[in-house]
């Protein structure tokens, strides 16, 4: 990572250049730009590697977080990508996260909020992602710009492995 007084230039987002640049200690963030040969690449392996015909011609699994709301899952992993959308307040990137649902489904949900954006970092940073780590997007209600405020909580009472009978007293 390349840095100057007004500008931190970096080959790719982690999670710890996420939390730096949340906190103001680096800022102006600028990714190199990947070689369109590379992306054709990716992309060709990823038809390479394909198991079926449904997987080889399936559009993107990405569910946005907006849209997988109060449904919990296990967060597996978290990966970061930069933002294409223009002329707006938010974040010049989101988090892709990776997870199962208690049916062992799995999903993949894209989500630029700054609440869920921080605590996703910060559960990569200290290893806390991973099959045991339940989560689930929460809404808040309506803000003035018309928006929805979105936040990653707990929600071990979607376990598929008795944590909800334990809440409820259940043995």
């Amino acid at each position: 990572m390349a840095t100057t007084k007004s500008a931190v230039q970096a080959d790719a987002l982690s999670s710890s250049l996420v939390i730096d640049l949340l906190d103001g200690k680096a800022k102006n963030f600028v990714t190199a730009v990947r070689d369109p040969a590379v992306i054709a690449a990716e992309i060709a392996q990823r038809d390479v590697n394909a198991g079926s015909l449904d997987e080889l011609l399936e559009e993107s699994k990405l569910i946005s977080g907006k849209d997988y709301v109060d449904k919990g899952f296990a967060l597996l992993s978290v990966e970061w990508q930069e933002s294409t959308i223009e002329n707006g307040d938010g974040l010049p990137f989101y988090a892709v996260l990776h997870g199962a649902t208690p049916d062992g489904e799995y999903v993949t949900i894209g989500c630029g909020a700054k609440s869920v954006v921080r605590r996703a970092a910060l559960m990569d940073i200290n290893d806390w992602c991973g099959p045991n780590a339940w989560v689930k997007i929460t809404r808040g209600p309506r803000l003035e710009s018309g928006n929805y405020p979105l936040n990653l909580v707990g929600a071990k009472e979607v376990a598929p492995f008795g944590d909800a009978d334990k809440k409820k007293g259940k043995k």
